[in-house]
């Protein structure tokens, strides 16, 4: 992956969780089609939405609930270090 594709990766992802490209531009105040472009690649995703974009991500996974990971205490090794 390169750097310059995380931008269009991240709307790409925005555009799932948003339910599509109608809800992903009114959250971003921007066009549908100007979304498109971005997404294919053929026009820029300015540095300012980049970072709105990053924040929606952020807080919509923010809202799920977290993985459950073991506690220190539970699993892992049962008996003593050989």
């Amino acid at each position: 992956m390169k750097n310059s594709d995380v931008p269009m990766m991240a709307l790409r992802r925005a555009v799932q969780l948003c339910g599509g490209l109608d809800a992903l531009g009114d959250a971003l105040n921007t066009s549908t089609e100007s979304l498109r472009r971005m997404i294919a690649g053929e026009e820029e995703v300015p540095q300012p939405l980049f970072t709105q974009t990053v924040g929606l991500l952020l807080e919509a996974t923010a809202t799920r609930a977290p993985k459950r990971t073991p506690d220190s205490n539970e699993g892992g090794r049962k008996g003593p270090r050989h």
